[in-house]
């Protein structure tokens, strides 16, 4: 059985959930469905706004795509994902404008403009 702490970190600060992926993790759709169980379970039904950092991760498919983007804001006041600066975001940005996530949602390149976007939702 698959366990969303394998492909990511959580923790909460400051009113904020922090959601770190693991270096190079490929996200399936299996996947995907792991780490919102693992987030939803670890918030114990609060909502928080969520930095969820993508830095370090590899890929994400399309399935996994429009499940995080459906499911994966359950609980979520809002989100800011952080990416690389030398990443072109293409992949977040599909995200973003296709998938279309039903909560406010922001790319920023670091964590303090990430943090700043969230506090107005905290």
């Amino acid at each position: 059985m698959l366990n969303g702490e394998d492909y990511a970190h959580f923790w909460i600060e400051e009113g904020i959930l922090h959601f770190v992926y693991k270096p190079n993790v490929v996200i399936d759709l299996n996947a995907a469905k792991a780490v919102v169980k693992t987030r939803l379970r670890f918030q114990n039904g609060a909502p928080y706004p969520i930095l969820c950092d993508v830095r370090q991760l590899k890929t994400v498919s399309k399935p996994a795509r429009e499940y995080l983007a459906e499911k994966g804001c359950f609980n979520a006041l809002a989100l800011a994902i952080v990416i690389d600066r030398a990443y072109s975001g293409t992949l977040i940005k599909a995200f973003i404008n296709i998938s279309n996530p039903s909560v406010p949602t922001k790319e920023f390149t670091t964590i303090s403009e990430a943090l700043g976007f969230l506090s107005t939702y905290n």
